[in-house]
């Protein structure tokens, strides 16, 4: 479950505000055409292209992303819009049905543009390896996207219930007990 802190002053700026980000309005509905690593040049609307208002970690040159999949389920594909040689696969824990108490700060929902905690979507990025058994996830350092204003957001948590390194291969166990 993800919890936000409830802070009216930050809350209301937000409102206030419409979030600091463009809008899909602003951005209009052309197309542009992103390079990708794993599926090649993919067409994409403008207000779809997500804005990091802190860098991804070790990747402060970027800024740009789009999000993709290319099967139905809990995995995505983040891409720069700037670098095509620089991809990360995502899982989206919830929707894999992982139960987890993640828990961020107001100001960081703020910091997206995010009124309610059902506007965030949550991320978190895959490493992937050859054996499948090894393949994990950082549940530390979530990825936050809100869509309406398309900002985005990597935070590092400190809660210890949350592993850095969670095993897949763990979360299929559970699912068949």
């Amino acid at each position: 479950m993800l919890t936000t802190f409830s802070d009216p002053m930050t809350s209301a700026a937000a409102a206030a505000s419409g979030g600091g980000g463009s809008s899909a309005a602003e951005a209009g509905h052309r197309l542009v055409t992103v390079q990708t690593q794993m599926a090649g040049p993919r067409q994409v609307p403008a207000s779809s292209i997500l804005r990091f208002v802190t860098p991804l970690l070790g990747f402060d040159h970027l800024e740009r992303f789009i999000t993709f999949q290319t099967q139905e389920g809990p995995l995505h594909w983040l891409q720069a819009v700037e670098d095509s040689q620089v991809s990360f696969c995502l899982l989206s824990p919830f929707i894999a049905g992982m139960d987890i108490d993640m828990e961020i700060e107001a100001a960081d929902a703020v910091d997206i543009g995010a009124v309610q905690a059902d506007e965030i979507e949550v991320y978190t990025v895959l490493v992937l390896e050859k054996d499948p058994a090894k393949i994990r996830t950082n549940l530390r350092a979530p990825i936050l996207v809100c869509r309406r204003t398309g900002l985005a957001k990597q935070l590092v948590l400190s809660s210890a219930k949350l592993p850095i390194q969670f095993y897949l291969a763990d979360l299929k166990l559970k699912a068949r007990k």
